[in-house]
């Protein structure tokens, strides 16, 4: 499957989420693919609200090269550097994060959302998956 950068399409399968995120729904979703030039984050609450239109779903697209980066950031405090294509993290007073693409996309997460993916980051939970056949 080419990514976005390829075709002009998000990929709507294969996303992932922590282990330990909350079994209703409320986590951060990684799509990240061997061989694949891009990264893909969403945020599960989106498609719960039947008044969202799932195209026109806020995702979040960075350059595969740039995940380790962003790793560094989200796991030990390292700065974004501005030319590699990772989105920027902002912590809000409640322990949250918004997380915003380089495209100005902004997705928002709670503490336990965000607590949740740092944990599977920790735990290697978003190692690139295979490409189905």
């Amino acid at each position: 499957m080419k990514t976005t950068i390829e075709t002009g399409h998000l990929p709507l399968d294969g996303y992932v989420k922590a282990s330990l995120s909350d079994g209703g729904g409320n986590c951060v979703l990684v799509r990240r693919r061997t061989g694949e030039q891009a990264v893909f984050i969403r945020d599960s609450k989106y498609l719960r609200d039947p008044h969202n239109r799932p195209e026109v779903e806020p995702v979040i697209e960075m350059p595969s090269a740039a995940w380790a980066g962003f790793q560094s950031t989200v796991l030990e405090g390292a700065p974004t550097s501005p030319d590699s294509g990772q989105p920027t993290l902002e912590e809000v007073g409640d322990g949250g994060v918004i997380l915003r693409g380089t495209d100005g996309t902004r997705l928002a997460f709670t503490a336990e959302e965000w607590s949740a993916f740092r944990a599977g980051l920790a735990r290697g939970e978003f190692e690139p998956r295979p490409i189905a056949a």
